[in-house]
């Protein structure tokens, strides 16, 4: 099952290594802001809080996911590594430690970044590997965002996003996505419908660099 897992993780990091991989040859960047703070809230899926600070290369994260509806809770600690070129375009890769209501897990993260002209790509991918027998595998793309800039402060497109948890069927959901952007960041707006196993949703993200 662990090999599995880490296919899937392998197939959702794709888009990732197609952005890391030109970059092996360039000069790693060090981020001008090191702390970034992610807010994530919608009707149906889970409140998730993440706050990083970067030495540039490096990065620590803490965070907590937190779905009152079903009792479920994380609380999530680890660190990982930028990998940007001095355009902005990379990815960071995290591995973290979660202690969840029904497991201990090692959570590995990939948050891709990509710009060219006006349009921006950025994801948002993961697999849970359980440390304890009761645990559950899952993995997700949740979302990739799919942006074009009409103004220097608004943005338009769509989000696509899958979550899988083993024994049950992927939940996955796509629709419009509209970005602002505000004081020391931006606030993204999804309004995701159902295509199979989902309750639609809309969904706000914000994200602050400082």
């Amino acid at each position: 099952m662990v090999a599995s897992c880490l296919r899937r993780l392998a197939q959702l990091g794709v888009l990732l290594l197609a952005l890391v991989a030109p970059l092996a040859a360039q000069q790693q960047a060090a981020a001008p802001k090191p702390w970034f703070v992610y807010l994530r809230d919608g009707g149906q899926s889970p409140l998730y809080l993440f706050a990083s600070y970067s030495f540039g290369v490096p990065i620590v994260m803490i965070g907590t996911l937190v779905d009152t509806p079903h009792d479920y809770y994380e609380y999530l600690a680890g660190a990982g590594v930028n990998l940007f070129a001095s355009n902005g375009n990379g990815a960071s890769v995290l591995a973290l430690g979660s202690h969840a209501t029904d497991s201990w897990y090692l959570e590995l993260y990939g948050l891709p970044n990509a710009t060219v002209g006006k349009l921006n790509v950025t994801g948002f991918a993961g697999v849970y590997l359980p440390l304890e027998r009761q645990g559950v595998h899952q993995y997700f793309l949740d979302p990739v965002t799919v942006l074009f800039r009409l103004h220097p402060k608004v943005a338009l497109g769509g989000s696509y996003t899958i979550y899988k948890i083993e024994g049950l069927p992927a939940r996955q959901g796509a629709g419009p996505a509209v970005q602002v952007v505000i004081p020391y960041g931006t606030a993204t707006v999804d309004a995701l419908a159902a295509i199979d196993h989902f309750v639609k949703e809309l969904r706000v993200t914000l994200q602050f660099v400082f």
